[in-house]
């Protein structure tokens, strides 16, 4: 077989690679495990700054390839050119673990060479580092919350202990009353166990209509414990704070009105009922009723 028929049907080899579409079957694989998808995605948004860092690379071994290059002045044969020295510097700097199994694909083809390197960048520098990055998240993420779960432990044993030191509760059924949470905010190591967890004791103390209501004279202590740890200054504002806001304020509104209604009335019957105050107690309903 002449050499031209050969190189001829070497070229074809790479047509072959077109059986690599089947491989897009594996996207079931990849919509029946998000997690594979969630990576997926990830490697395709990181191409951009990936690439930018590759050329970053690139940029700094031919720098540093020229100056061995001149340096070396063929006494090296590991350097003996610019593009033999980058290669090398590439080679043993980012991948030294691969280098027999590149130069040897590098002797049989210029093509298997990129190819190993694409590969061995996607596999060995991106996925890999990817893997530790999210083992580091998860890793932080877990002794976090294990942190934050100890840390409210201890605190409810510390406030649990304190109430029945206080004969405030002797087991779980007992309730707490508004008197004696303002008994329990009076010891100073009340106050210094809920400000470790971020709740300000002085504040609270303004909480307390809000925490006991008319309808809600007692809390169990787990009840206690759950909206006491909602006014952490740490936590974020959701839509159900927003909403007890708004009926907080409504509350108020509306007992301000009462009075209000009550000051007019009492104005009109004073005044003999000559129709001017009851055109305030008019205009003030529709203030109040705008809320």
């Amino acid at each position: 077989m002449s050499p031209g028929l050969t190189k001829a049907f070497g070229a074809l080899r790479w047509f072959r690679l077109l059986r690599l579409t089947r491989l897009a079957r594996i996207a079931r694989l990849l919509r029946a495990v998000p997690q594979l998808m969630i990576m997926c995605k990830a490697i395709v948004i990181s191409i951009k700054t990936v690439s930018y860092a590759f050329v970053l690379l690139i940029l700094m071994v031919y720098v540093f390839g020229v100056a061995f290059t001149i340096m070396m002045d063929g006494s090296d044969e590991r350097f003996n050119g610019v593009l033999i020295a980058m290669n090398t510097l590439l080679l043993f700097g980012a991948l030294p673990d691969q280098v027999d199994v590149i130069n040897e694909l590098r002797l049989q083809s210029f093509g298997f060479y990129l190819l190993i390197l694409l590969y061995l960048i996607i596999s060995s520098l991106t996925l890999m580092n990817m893997l530790i990055g999210i083992i580091t998240e998860v890793i932080s993420a877990v002794s976090d919350l294990e942190k934050e779960e100890m840390l409210l432990q201890d605190v409810k044993e510390d406030l649990w202990s304190m109430l029945k030191s206080m004969n405030f509760v002797q087991d779980a059924d007992d309730t707490i009353s508004k008197l004696e949470f303002q008994g329990l905010l009076t010891a100073p190591k009340a106050a210094q166990v809920l400000g470790d967890v971020g709740v300000d004791a002085v504040g609270l103390v303004d909480f307390a209509d809000y925490i006991f209501s008319d309808e809600r004279p007692t809390l169990t202590f787990p009840d206690f414990m759950e909206i006491v740890l909602q006014l952490r200054g740490s936590n974020t504002a959701s839509v159900k704070d927003i909403i007890d806001l708004r009926k907080i304020v409504l509350t108020q509104v509306r007992a301000l009105e009462d009075v209000s209604l009550r000051i007019l009335s009492r104005n009109t019957n004073a005044a003999g009922g000559n129709g001017q105050p009851s055109q305030n107690r008019n205009s003030a309903v529709s203030m109040f009723g705008s809320f």
